[in-house]
């Protein structure tokens, strides 16, 4: 009979680790998962910096096709926006670099909440991306070819 008792007890203390493992698996898929929309909106962002900073070095070009613009303000513009797409990307590449998978040893609650806090950063960064990719999305319309 006590041998029953302890079998029992062990099986729900294992069943209980496997139940942690997978709560700690599925948050850490979810992290990773972000992170992989994040990477697809960060080249999509740089695609348009690249734009941006062709048209800057072609500010005589844009002059003359579209001779009503203030090309300086233009100017401004692109670089301003430009510029949060390096800051959304370097938050990213800082993100990525500082990001340790390593649970080993740790207790669950300290992988949860280290998990949640890595959710939360990328979903920042997310948001960032969006943002400067609405903002470079719209200003470079005026300049696609018609």
């Amino acid at each position: 009979m006590k041998n029953k008792l302890i079998f029992a007890a062990l099986l729900l203390v294992f069943a209980a680790c496997k139940d942690i493992k997978k709560e700690e698996k599925a948050l850490e898929s979810q992290v990773m998962d972000l992170h992989e929309k994040v990477m697809a909106d960060g080249e999509t962002a740089m695609k348009n910096k690249m734009k941006m900073d062709t048209l800057i070095l072609k500010k005589d070009s844009i002059k003359k096709a579209f001779p009503a613009l203030d090309t300086s303000a233009e100017n401004k513009t692109m670089r301003s926006l430009s510029s949060q797409i390096v800051k959304a990307d370097n938050a990213m590449s800082d993100w990525m670099h500082n990001y340790n998978p390593d649970f080993t040893g740790k207790p669950h609650q300290e992988i949860m909440q280290y998990l949640e806090q890595q959710k939360k950063q990328v979903g920042q960064i997310n948001v960032e991306y969006n943002s400067v990719i609405q903002l470079s999305n719209q200003y470079l319309l005026k300049y696609k070819k018609k």
